[in-house]
């Protein structure tokens, strides 16, 4: 069989195509005659070239440079004077320009147009709007800790869940905007404490040493160097202890509220089937 060629890929091809565009190019320059639309012809010419470059179909690509060469001899003929041809030309020009006119309609009708959204973009502006609303902790709602509280149909049971070492009951989806607040300043702030005891505990090692070097040299004042760092190291030490003691206590509080909220599910499961 014989091999098949890409128009695009062939020598012959490329140099008949970038041939026929000049021509047309020169052709539809003002300087070729005298005629005033010659030269609106030229962003139309330029336009349809960009819109079949990319034609692989051998008989597409000879029916493109048919249509090329006849329309060079029509702006040949119509530059010279032949009022049926300018008249024809004159036509084309139209019936391009009115197209063009009504695709840009139907895009700007379909910008107007609300487009459905997607179940995910729906998802997210849901999420956005839980956000905004529950950006404020509102000061009239009670304590997470003071359940169960009656409801209106099923009980949904909270679950603890611990954000490292940080616990929270997630009672629904999407989280609180004040919520991920709260954990996040408290993860944060354990974080900066753990990182000044990482300091303090190698500015007492240095201290440390500097001690032993005051014994050596007998050059000790009053004090010793090893003091304050160990003051502030206790210190922050104590608070670490201290919120991951209130943490542990925070957990225990609400796993009981967890246990209180699964038996009051039971007992509203019972009536339920009672009324039945």
């Amino acid at each position: 069989m014989p091999k098949l060629v890409t128009p695009s890929r062939s020598g012959v091809h490329r140099f008949a195509c970038l041939a026929l565009y000049r021509a047309l190019l020169r052709q539809c320059s003002p300087s070729a005659g005298s005629q005033p639309w010659l030269a609106e012809t030229k962003s139309l010419v330029m336009e349809r070239f960009r819109r079949y470059k990319q034609l692989q179909s051998p008989s597409q690509a000879a029916n493109a440079l048919k249509a090329g060469y006849k329309t060079l001899d029509l702006l040949d003929s119509a530059s010279i004077g032949n009022k049926q041809d300018s008249e024809q030309i004159s036509t084309i020009l139209a019936q391009a320009k009115s197209v063009k006119e009504q695709f840009a309609a139907q895009q700007r009708k379909k910008a107007k147009m609300k487009k459905p959204l997607s179940p995910l973009e729906e998802r997210k502006l849901e999420t956005i709007r839980s956000e905004l609303e529950t950006w404020e902790r509102n000061a009239d709602s009670p304590s997470i800790l003071n359940r169960p509280r009656p409801v209106s149909g099923r009980r949904k049971v909270p679950v603890l869940v611990s954000a490292r070492g940080v616990p929270f009951l997630r009672i629904k989806k999407p989280q609180p905007k004040n919520l991920s607040g709260v954990i996040r300043n408290k993860l944060e702030k354990r974080w900066h404490r753990i990182e000044v005891r990482e300091r303090l505990q190698a500015d007492l090692l240095f201290a440390k040493d500097q001690d032993v070097w005051d014994r050596i040299t007998n050059t000790k004042d009053e004090g010793a160097w090893a003091e304050e760092p160990k003051l502030a190291l206790d210190d922050i030490c104590e608070k670490i202890r201290d919120s991951d003691r209130k943490n542990r206590e925070l957990a225990e509080s609400m796993w009981k509220v967890v246990l209180k909220e699964r038996e009051a599910l039971v007992e509203e499961e019972k009536e339920r089937q009672t009324q039945a």
